[in-house]
């Protein structure tokens, strides 16, 4: 399988900054389920989203807080990495962030 490959910036939180060049990455968005409550009006869970990044840990992995994705087919997105019931993990050649997107928009007047 062939995956878009980005270069990511990790920000964790201080004045240290990384860069990893051409990195295959996959988004996985979470699913969405229905709930009904007790007194009928319902809604909709959305599950823990996961940025997973081809790489070999590097150093303060454990410690991102915001990574920055630019694909070369185009994507650009930026991630808060969320620890509220999930950690970031490795898994084989993979490290799995739990996040949250974060969409930007341009500065209106």
């Amino acid at each position: 399988m062939d995956f878009e490959t980005a270069e990511i910036d990790v920000d964790q939180g201080s004045d240290t900054q990384i860069r990893l060049s051409a990195v295959p990455f996959i988004f996985n968005p979470g699913e969405r389920s229905l709930y009904v409550g007790a007194d009928g009006p319902g809604g909709t869970v959305q599950d823990t989203a996961w940025l997973g990044l081809k790489t070999e840990p590097f150093n303060g992995w454990y410690s991102a807080q915001i990574l920055s994705v630019t694909g070369n087919k185009g994507t650009d997105c930026m991630f808060e990495v969320k620890r509220n019931f999930h950690t970031p993990i490795q898994e084989g050649e993979w490290l799995w962030f739990p996040v949250k997107r974060q969409t930007i928009e341009p500065y209106r007047d």
